[in-house]
């Protein structure tokens, strides 16, 4: 019976990889390339090693190699080369638009992009106080949701809704469905609000859901929608990845400062009373 020396680590684990328990050594070996990738020591364009390095530096077959770059790509991590090997993608950018409100799949889609939406919960809570404020109710759902961008996790999306106005919602419903659209079907048309965005600190939970590191900067998108009559529809915090770039369209007005409040609030009416007669059309349309 040999005696492993003192503070050796045990065989199975020498390279990384626990060959008696845990899954399977190619799902191990993805694993370990894929927190190389996230936690940024592999950078979007560098060559991953060879598949007969990897062979040699985890002591596994070419087909448990394969198997595991095979992962990576279907994640869109890294892109294979025929003849040239395999190098690590750069990350899918989301970009929106701050000025509107929703309507972030056909954002995505103007860019040629597809999004997806796993929802992670759907649950009957109380929402925090400015989420009381803007709906004016404690009778809500909290859901959370993950949207992904070619299979990268681009936002994390907590959003409280009063359940008096949609008490059909459930997980099943909302899974890779657009919200403001079931809304619509419901009869509720989302017609804007105020939104506010910042940056913070990624904590634990945030950097596992959007696989970034801990402290890493995010965006965080805040606002309530509204209805044309002013009723409030949602209340949300929206978490991006570092890859989003919001696009805002700056005007320079003629008449610097001399926009007025009594002006603003004419052209506020006036919105709320088309969108409110453009949701009458469309409910005698259907």
């Amino acid at each position: 019976m040999s005696v492993q020396p003192a503070g050796a680590e045990p065989r199975e684990r020498a390279n990384g990889l626990n060959r008696e328990e845990g899954p399977p050594l190619h799902a191990q070996i993805r694993d370990i390339l894929h927190r190389q990738i996230v936690e940024r020591p592999l950078l979007p364009g560098s060559p991953l090693p060879t598949e007969e390095e990897l062979q040699k530096q985890f002591g596994v077959s070419r087909s448990v190699v394969r198997q595991a770059l095979s992962g990576l790509s279907d994640l869109g991590l890294i892109r294979r080369q025929r003849g040239r090997g395999s190098v690590v993608a750069a990350a899918p950018v989301l970009r929106r638009h701050l000025q509107r409100a929703g309507g972030l799949d056909e954002q995505a889609a103007a860019h040629g992009q597809r999004l997806r939406t796993h929802v992670l919960s759907v649950e009957h809570a109380a929402p925090p106080e400015p989420a009381v404020n803007a709906l004016n109710t404690t009778n809500t759902w909290k859901i959370e949701r993950i949207r992904y961008l070619e299979d990268v996790p681009v936002a994390f999306m907590r959003t409280w809704v009063p359940r008096d106005l949609f008490p059909h919602f459930t997980k099943e419903l909302l899974e890779n469905a657009s919200l403001l659209g079931l809304m619509r079907e419901h009869g509720y048309h989302p017609a804007g609000g105020p939104r506010q965005v910042q940056a913070v600190a990624a904590d634990a939970d945030l950097a596992h859901k959007l696989s970034s590191n801990v402290r890493e900067p995010l965006l965080l998108l805040q606002g309530v929608t509204r209805d044309a009559l002013g009723h409030g529809l949602e209340w949300f915090n929206v978490w991006h990845s570092p890859n989003t770039v919001f696009d805002v369209d700056a005007q320079v007005t003629s008449q610097p400062g001399r926009l007025s409040e009594e002006h603003l609030r004419r052209l506020r009416n006036l919105t709320r009373q088309l969108e409110s007669e453009l949701a009458d059309l469309e409910r005698g349309a259907g």
